[in-house]
């Protein structure tokens, strides 16, 4: 019995010595800390995929994208600087440049350049999303080209062609400011204004003893009138506004054929007045189904998905008493 503690006692040494062996054979790296980015001093990003090339600059008015000097989406900026300020990274995945297999090849990379003048103050190549979602395959080096894990899902922030950068807003107002909306469809025309509400009696007040602090503070209430001074369908106007008030386009059209709008009647107008006037211009569908328009806020003609022109549409229809088709009732034979 003795001995066959001996052996297994033996054996229970010989084990731990392996695995203590084996622990230190293991191999250690420790992973290098990115120094943050003062995102303030960058003015220009170039963004590149196979032969893409995307170049964002700032200037006095904001972002811009291409030598166009479009107008680019302040909320894309916004994420992709957040993105370049701060990377961490959470495993080293591959020292073997085993691009292909993490989509850091040059055919599926995203190159991502961010300068301030002429100093290039963080590259990185971004590679695809890892299983986690939660994570991204990105190199640092081109030459050293170590496959990382990076924390947060942010290839599709830079995986874009220069269109998909710009800003599709195309009419942008606070609707409790507009005061007059005019409407104009098939040779009708209407024109609404905002006006005061009538004061309600109150019986229960004495007329002698107003209270002015009341009447200071209180937001009065106001009603739309056409120009006869009947009430309008306000339900109505609060939907119309509320579609245009933050509109954003499907795509813009290019210079040929915004130049053809110009000279084409539009189908439906809409001119809004507030301090400003904004006038909506939507003509005809295209080959794509897409409504095509113009409007006073850009000086780009764009296309509008059809869902959404129609609701503009229908709205208008309604305040002009245009009467409306219902696709959904069945043909009569």
């Amino acid at each position: 019995m003795k001995k066959e503690y001996i052996i297994l006692i033996i054996l229970i040494i010989g084990l731990s010595a392996y695995l203590g062996l084996k622990k230190d054979d293991q191999v250690h790296y420790e992973l290098p800390t990115i120094p943050q980015v003062d995102t303030t001093r960058i003015d220009r990003m170039e963004i590149s995929k196979a032969d893409r090339l995307v170049v964002l600059n700032k200037g006095e008015k904001g972002w811009t994208v291409t030598e166009n000097e479009f107008p680019a989406t302040p909320d894309d900026i916004k994420r992709i600087l957040g993105t370049l300020k701060k990377i961490e990274l959470s495993a080293l995945v591959s020292e073997a440049k085993d691009l292909v297999r993490y989509e850091l090849d040059d055919i599926h990379a995203v190159k991502v350049k961010a300068l301030a003048g002429k100093e290039v103050v963080r590259s990185l190549v971004i590679g695809k999303t890892a299983p986690s979602y939660n994570h991204t395959f990105i190199y640092l080096d081109n030459k050293d080209q170590t496959v990382y894990q990076a924390n947060g899902n942010f290839k599709s922030q830079f995986d874009k062609a220069a269109a998909d950068f710009r800003d599709k807003k195309v009419l942008g107002f606070d609707p409790a400011g507009i005061k007059k909306i005019t409407l104009e469809k098939q040779g009708k025309a209407v024109t609404v204004v905002k006006t005061p509400a009538p004061e309600k009696p109150d019986p229960g007040k004495d007329e002698g003893k107003k209270d002015v602090t009341a009447e200071k503070t209180a937001p009065k209430e106001t009603v739309w009138k056409d120009e006869a001074g009947d009430v309008a369908d306000q339900k109505t106007i609060s939907d119309l506004l509320s579609s245009l008030s933050d509109l954003e386009c499907q795509a813009f059209i290019d210079d040929d054929k915004a130049a053809r709008l110009k000279k084409t009647a539009p189908s439906c107008k809409i001119s809004l007045e507030n301090d400003k006037t904004f006038v909506l211009n939507l003509f005809n569908k295209n080959d794509d189904q897409d409504v095509e328009g113009s409007c006073s806020y850009t000086p780009y003609a764009f296309t509008l998905t059809s869902y959404k022109a129609e609701d503009i549409v229908s709205y208008t229809d309604k305040l002009l008493g245009i009467e409306q088709q219902d696709d959904t009732e069945p043909d009569k034979e």
